[in-house]
């Protein structure tokens, strides 16, 4: 199984499969990126890939630092059921980048 390996979480793993079920399970094609540099709680966009990394169960501590930064997501878009692309962000209306499933591939 591939991992995720945050290295701003004390190199805590994350299964790719369990992104790629998040994707799934709730019918995502994009999620926005959100690297922001603030405490979880002010964190800007809630539903970010940056937010669910920093709620996931294998980050034990570390909550409050980025997870999504781009060492991370060279590793996600590897993995080629992901690209990164600009979406539109459903919160602000901005334009943002994005990580985006590629669910045509195995």
């Amino acid at each position: 199984m591939e991992e995720i390996i945050l290295p701003h979480a004390n190199n805590a793993t994350i299964p790719v499969q369990d992104l790629i079920s998040h994707f799934k399970e709730n019918n995502l094609k994009y999620l926005i990126i959100g690297a922001t540099h603030v405490a979880l709680r002010n964190h800007p966009n809630k539903n970010s890939l940056d937010v669910w990394f920093r709620n996931h169960e294998n980050v034990e501590n570390m909550k409050n630092t980025c997870q999504a930064v781009k060492d991370v997501i060279k590793q996600i878009i590897r993995h080629e059921q992901f690209s990164q692309a600009f979406r539109i962000n459903p919160k602000t209306g901005i334009m943002c980048k994005a990580l985006v499933f590629c669910d045509n591939k195995k």
